[in-house]
């Protein structure tokens, strides 16, 4: 058994019953004795199992003044339970929480009280067996004299049995009668014992004989004398023994070991010689027996397919609306529904028999139940004419013939036409009046015509028949045409398979021999359908010869530059494809060139395949490693920038056999190998950078480090920068003719290339001269800090192909000893070019230090040559990042006033030159000369970074308009200035040091409330080393409530991907989350406790905010609701923590009422805050949606449970402190209005669960108030507003409506009147008053749905409470109530269907506005509204130039 299982692994123990044994065939099997269960899988030993034992309720304990129930169960453990909801809890609900407490109170003074009783109990027991033993003394002490004075003892001889002698006590009356009972205990208990022992002995000794029977008979049963020897041959002992077997129906799962007890008594066992003839016998009976019951159990499942598809129907259709569609997707896998029909047609026409056949059996039964249920109708005789139905309903309801009947409405319909069947037999003269009306002409016609109509139908429905059954027809005609076609092609297919086998014969050398065959002659496939399949199979034995004659190329030319002539030509025209094709040498070279190029083709495509696989693995092999492209990792990514290369890429190329098959055309393969390189740009640029807008930052960033890598190197070399002349970056956008083909350049005067650098980092991807700078200075060759050193991938430069289609880095190195006077050189590249070129400038030296990239932009990217677009990509991602100033070159228009040129030329002023020093000068006055404005262009540099990060300062320094000013250019949010800001810093204990800003904004924004479910945080900015990375940290970053707020993060270091856009771990995040919240909470809780009068505005506008994270933030919530504040009667803000240290002696609880939209004055008036607030005692004024929710989410405030005012429940805290004189009051009270509350609780049934004397009203007279498991009227017209209304049907949300109690004021004089008019009712044995009952009805009525909108519900109809308080209202007023309103009014114009212009349906103003011409032409004119254009005429009169008027009548 062990060479079952490795020596290296010991298999575990078998479970108790199971052995281990060897198959016939040698493989190892398991059995077990116990459960006669076999199998080839090791049984494991099973697991300990905790007790089986059930738990079941052991103690039910009722809930006092609920319908819950405490459960203990056998197992020590406690559930609650409520019969009618049909629930079962094991947290104590909240509802019945106060009397949980109340009863546990209550058992525990129970067991208090008894442990007491029983500890008196024991003391008196004691005292008792104290009294006993005395007496007994005291006996035998007497027995002691007596003895004495008979014998002489002497007194000191007695001995008292041990007992210490007592003083004499008073003798107990009642120790004899207890004595007397416990000695018959005593004797009841010895004659039951003697009695179960008696029965246990009988037992046993009836055990014994039936034993000894058994025995006996075992004994004298007849034994099978087993024979010394018997001689028969191997062949008959094997027959005789597997009769045996058979006989004794041995399992052929059974091993040997287990089945021999059953047959080993046999004398036929003995008929074989040896016990390994008798293992073989078992061995093949075992086979052969297992055979036959697999092939039985095959035969059974093969017995009737159609009665097992019968069967299917049977069981599973029920209904004649079942779709064959729906029956075959359910039972298509099903044996019984695949295992009979040829096809689903035929399956599918049996299953629409079916349905017709279930349709008429339906049918059936519905008329005999019509008959039966008319029988009924008929045997009853209640069914008479004028009977209702719901009288005999409840007659015949009980019969079977009623349920027969399965619609309700069906029954009725049917009794109602049996009553119909009765009237008309009762009045058979009526029924035949109209007919004897009639003339015999018309009765022919009549029935003529029915006739006519009869013969019609029956031919439709033949019709309809016969189409079906053509149609039918042409579905199987078309069905075996098809199985025919299909026969006959496999029939042809293998006659070719047979008879040709030549691929060099053709259809009329091979008709002959086709024609002699059966297949041929009886094909019912056409001759064109015959020839095409006869070239199917010689173009297949075409291709078999072809593929190993291609075989043998491939063996003799492994090379792609084998010529023919190096293969052993004559060889191959003898290998036997070759012969079968009828190839010559010429035929054989043909076909080998054509090998070779679909050789070089697939070759070709390989080696491209292995460049799109291969040729960036070695760079995104280790990018995936240390977290690129996304996902996390903790491998520093300079390490990458500085290794990869892409000469470093080749050479993992050149071990595949893919490269290797071009070794005879290295040339060629180089130049393609030179063509991936623009591939390669392009997985760059699309892969690592989702925004193209990115790729400025990329080149600010480059020139940044430029200049700090040049004021860093200055620091050693001083012949680099003079540390005077200033360092910036330029950006210059230069737009072409016709818009097109512009250009953008970057310019910095940082440290520079020379040509090796150019070609160096620039020409090969990857690599990163800030990353070699950075690992110089931590080796050490450089004795310089990092300073603000930004890139280490080496790839931002490539991103300029997302905007440009050529790129020309001009760069000059800064001045060194060894080249004072470096030249300037240019780097070209394109994103379609396969190589890069490095070569002078043509244009000579125009930079005196620094590097100068132009971007040729591409068509679609003409974008970036506006300047607001610059100015918007540089604020986003680029204000902040650099040290160093940015500027824009930019051009305006300006005007310019200049001297008007003049004609005059100037006489004389050589001659003034020549005048003598003495003549007097006489100075003139000039004329002002005329002057023109004029147009110039403007050049002009912008700054763009002149604002300095504010975070990187230290915020002692900072005043409170420089944090205003910040947040307004930052946000651009000028509406209202910050409440507060947080500059602080730290590190996150990950090694990530990271500063932030954090403003509290004025206002919400827009929409904050609308947006219930988004979260979305936008104005949280990350930066890492001052540049803009994403402000997008995703959808629920940020909880809701803290959604809104705005703040700058900037990291020294984060583990980004390559394009900088995405974390690659959102372990920072979280951190960084978590400081947010937290210093939020900071914010408010300062202002807060320094400035409550600010905290008051505060809370104007995050009021709200603050209840809802109080909801939503389980982890900060113990903050948060320390800086909610709500309203009560007595304080206009109330924190929680006020409101306790303001509660009443005594009193247990934290009273609130809600009510949305209501005022807080209004809501003062609540009926239920009436005493309450005449007590004293301060209420919550809820009146906003969040304000109970967070009451509800709190459920207690250290340890005081809130309680709805509106709610049962309410508790002042001094109840038991009432005196006996007012609890007696109470009860008076209480047993004065029964019948009054009986009576109004049958009013009020449909509308309040109960009606009580209310202990909550002062002046009101009554209330609803909602139960502890009822819904008040807030919490209703919640639900109601909500998007997901609860249904009307559900039981659960209609049951908490119904929860309502109706409380009465027994002090308001409207009840005690109401209380009168109920007493005076009349009795049951008097004579009703209708009119009064009916008038105290209404005036109940309208108590109620007057309590009712007092408490806030809704009246059940608003309708009949107007009607009823318009009855009132006329009763009060001495008017009729059935006097009539006039209610005529003026009636519609006749209908008029015709559709007018959509201008005429539009409102006409109520006054005429003039309005002006469409167009002014300068010209004067009259404007006349159209109302008075036919009013007024005007006359025009010609004046001629003397001012006069011409008159032409003149």
């Amino acid at each position: 058994m062990s060479s079952a299982y490795p020596m290296a692994s010991v298999p575990p123990p078998l479970p108790p019953g199971w052995t281990e044994h060897v198959g016939p065939a040698g493989q190892i099997y398991f059995h077990n004795v116990l459960t006669q269960e076999s199998t080839y899988v090791r049984p494991l030993p099973a697991l300990p199992v905790a007790s089986s034992k059930k738990e079941k309720p052991k103690i039910k304990t009722p809930i006092p003044g609920t319908d819950w129930l405490r459960v203990e169960t056998n197992e020590g453990n406690v559930f609650y339970t409520n019969k009618t909801q049909k629930k079962s809890v094991w947290i104590v609900p909240d509802e019945i929480q106060e009397a949980v407490e109340l009863l546990e109170k209550q058992e525990g003074e129970n067991r208090a009280r008894a442990d007491q009783e029983a500890q008196e109990r024991s003391l008196k027991d004691a005292e008792a067996e104290r009294e006993r033993e005395i007496e007994r003394v005291r006996s035998e002490v007497q027995e002691a004299v007596k003895r004495k004075a008979e014998e002489d003892l002497p007194l000191d001889e007695i001995i008292v049995s041990k007992k210490p002698r007592v003083e004499d006590q008073e003798e107990d009356e009642d120790e004899d009668e207890d004595e007397s009972e416990e000695e018959e205990w005593q004797k009841e208990a010895a004659a039951q014992l003697a009695k179960e022992a008696e029965e246990e002995k009988k037992r046993q000794e009836e055990e014994a004989a039936q034993e000894e029977e058994a025995r006996k008979a075992k004994e004298n049963a007849p034994r099978v004398p087993v024979p010394d020897r018997v001689d028969l041959s191997i062949e008959e002992g094997k027959a005789l023994f597997t009769t045996l077997l058979r006989e004794k129906d041995i399992n052929p799962l059974h091993p040997w070991d287990t089945a021999l007890p059953l047959f080993i008594s046999d004398p036929r066992y003995v008929l074989l010689p040896s016990v390994t003839a008798r293992r073989e016998a078992f061995d093949e009976y075992c086979r052969e027996r297992a055979r036959e019951l697999r092939a039985s159990r095959v035969k059974k499942e093969k017995e009737d397919p159609k009665e097992e598809f019968e069967q299917l129907l049977s069981v599973e259709v029920k209904s004649t609306r079942v779709s064959w569609t729906d029956f075959r997707r359910q039972w298509k896998k099903d044996r019984r529904f695949y295992g009979w029909g040829r096809d689903d047609r035929e399956r599918e026409k049996r299953f629409r028999e079916f349905l017709k056949e279930l349709g008429e059996k339906k049918r059936a039964l519905a008329q005999k139940a019509e008959a039966d249920f008319f029988s009924l109708l008929r045997e009853g005789g209640i069914a008479q004419e004028g009977a209702i139905w719901k009288e005999v309903k409840k007659a015949i309801s009980n019969d079977p013939r009623y349920d027969a009947v399965g619609s309700s409405s069906l029954r009725e319909e049917l009794f109602n036409t049996f009553l119909k069947a009765q009237t008309k037999r009762s009045s058979p003269d009526q029924t035949q009046a109209p007919a004897a009306d009639a003339t015999p002409s018309d009765l022919v016609d009549e029935a003529q015509s029915h006739k006519d109509r009869k013969a019609q139908a029956v031919r439709e429905r033949e019709e309809k028949v016969r189409a079906d059954r053509q149609r039918l027809q042409a579905d199987i005609e078309k069905s075996r045409v098809g199985l025919n076609k299909e026969e006959g092609e496999l029939q042809f297919r293998s006659l070719l398979t047979d008879a040709i086998r030549e691929p060099q014969a053709t259809w009329e050398s091979s008709l002959e021999q086709l024609r002699t065959d059966p297949r041929f002659q009886h094909s019912v496939l056409p001759p064109s359908h015959q020839h095409h399949l006869f070239q199917a199979h010689v173009n297949q034995l075409r291709a078999k010869h072809l593929d190993n004659l291609h075989g043998l190329f491939l063996s003799n030319a492994p090379s792609l530059a084998t010529e023919f002539t190096a293969l052993p030509v004559a060889s191959l025209l003898a290998s036997l494809p070759v012969t079968k094709l009828g190839f010559d040498v010429f035929n054989l070279e043909q076909e080998y060139g054509r090998w070779q190029r679909s050789r070089t083709s697939d070759a070709r495509q390989a080696f491209d395949e292995m460049l799109h696989e291969n040729s960036f693995v070695d760079f995104w092999g280790r990018l995936g490693k240390i977290g690129g492209r996304g996902r996390g990792g903790n491998v520093d990514m300079k390490k990458l920038a500085k290794s990869v290369d892409i000469t470093e890429m080749t050479k993992v190329l050149k071990g595949d056999m893919r490269y290797i098959m071009f070794d005879h055309v290295p040339e060629q393969r180089e130049r393609w190998l030179r063509s991936d390189v623009a591939r390669l740009r392009g997985i760059v640029i699309n892969s690592l950078y989702s925004h193209r807008d990115v790729f400025l930052r990329e080149l600010i960033s480059n020139a940044n480090d430029a200049l700090e890598k040049l004021r860093l190197t200055s620091l050693t070399n001083k012949e680099v920068w003079d540390g005077v002349s200033s360092l910036n970056i330029t950006i210059k956008a230069v737009k072409g003719e016709n818009g097109s083909n512009g250009r953008l350049i970057i310019t910095d005067n940082g440290i520079g290339m020379t040509p090796d650098e150019l070609t160096k980092n620039l020409g090969t991807l990857a690599k990163s001269g800030t990353s070699e700078f950075l690992a110089q200075a931590e080796t050490g060759a450089e004795t310089t800090n990092s300073g603000n050193l930004i890139g280490a991938f080496g790839l931002g430069f490539y991103s300029s192909f997302l905007v440009a289609d050529q790129v020309y880095v001009a760069s000059v190195p800064a001045k060194t000893r060894e080249n004072p006077d470096p030249a300037q050189y240019v780097f070209s590249s394109s994103s379609e070019d396969n190589d890069f070129a490095t070569y002078p400038d043509p244009r000579g030296k125009t930079l005196e230090r620094g590097t100068e990239i132009t971007l040729v932009l591409k068509p679609d990217a003409l974008e970036y040559l506006d300047d607001l677009t610059i100015i918007e990509l540089v604020n986003k991602h680029s204000v902040f990042s650099s040290s160093f100033p940015v500027y824009l070159f930019q051009q305006r228009e300006e005007e310019v006033t200049e001297e008007a040129p003049t004609a005059e030329t100037a006489t004389g002023d050589e001659d003034g030159a020549e005048n003598d020093e003495d003549e007097a000068v006489i100075e003139e006055v000039e004329e002002e000369k005329e002057t023109v404005k004029k147009t110039v262009v403007v050049d002009d540099w912008t700054h763009l970074n002149a604002q300095p990060p504010l975070w990187t300062r230290d915020s002692k320094n900072i005043t409170s308009i420089e944090y205003s000013l910040f947040y307004q250019a930052t946000w651009r949010d000028f509406t209202a200035q910050p409440i507060a800001w947080n500059h602080f810093s730290g590190d996150l204990g990950s090694g990530v040091s990271f500063r932030a800003l954090l403003y509290i904004p004025g206002k919400l924004p827009e929409g904050f409330w609308q947006s219930a479910q988004a979260t979305s945080t936008k104005d949280v900015r990350l930066l890492v080393k001052r540049t803009f990375i994403t402000s997008d940290l995703g959808d629920d970053y940020l909880p809701k409530w803290a959604s809104w707020v705005k703040a700058i993060i900037d990291a020294d270091e984060l583990p980004l991907n390559v394009s900088r856009e995405t974390l690659q771990n959102t372990s920072f995040l979280r951190q960084i989350k978590q400081a947010i919240l937290k210093r939020i909470i900071q914010a408010f809780t300062r202002i807060a406790e320094d400035d409550p009068d600010k905290f008051d505005e505060v809370q104007k506008v995050y009021g709200s905010v603050l209840k809802l994270g109080s909801v939503e933030d389980a982890k900060n919530r113990d903050k948060l609701i320390l800086l909610t504040r709500f309203a009560t009667n007595q304080r206009n803000s109330s924190s929680l923590d006020d409101y306790v240290s303001n509660k009443k002696a005594g009193q247990k609880q934290i009273f609130y009422v809600s009510d949305v939209g209501k005022s807080v004055s209004s809501l003062s008036k609540s009926v239920f805050v009436e005493k309450l607030q005449a007590r004293g005692y301060e209420v919550f004024l809820l009146t906003d949606p969040l304000d109970e929710i967070v009451f509800q989410n709190l459920k207690k405030w250290k340890g005081i449970p809130f309680q709805d005012a509106a709610k049962a429940g309410l508790q002042f805290g001094d109840e038991d402190l009432d005196a006996e004189e007012e609890k007696a009051k109470q009860a008076e009270t209480k047993k004065k209005f029964e019948p009054l509350l009986t009576w109004l609780k049958e009013q009020a049934g449909g509308i309040v669960r109960d009606v009580v004397i209310s202990d909550r009203l002062v002046s009101s007279p009554c209330a609803i108030v909602a139960d502890a498991s009822g819904f008040t009227a807030n919490v209703q017209r919640l639900m109601s507003a909500s998007n997901h209304r609860p249904d009307a049907s559900n039981p659960t949300f209609e049951f908490a409506k119904r929860q309502k109690v109706l409380e009465l004021n027994p002090r308001s004089p409207l009840i005690e009147g109401l209380l009168r008019r109920v007493e005076q009712l009349p009795g049951e044995e008097e004579e009703r008053d209708l009119e009064a009952e009916d008038e105290l009805k209404e005036v109940a009525s309208i108590l109620i749905d007057g309590a009712l909108v007092r408490s806030g519900f809704e009246v059940p109809d608003s309708d009949e409470f107007l009607l009823r308080v318009d009855r009132v209202l006329r009763r009060s007023l001495g008017v009729s109530e059935t006097a009539p309103t006039d209610t005529t009014v003026k009636p519609a114009p006749p209908v008029d269907p015709e559709v007018l212009d959509e201008s005429d349906y539009e409102p006409k103003p109520d006054f005429i506005v003039n309005q002006p011409p469409e167009e002014d032409d300068g010209k004067p004119r009259v404007i006349i509204p159209d109302h008075l254009k036919d009013k007024i005429q005007i006359d025009m009169e010609e004046i001629g130039d003397d001012e006069y008027p011409i008159h032409d009548e003149l």
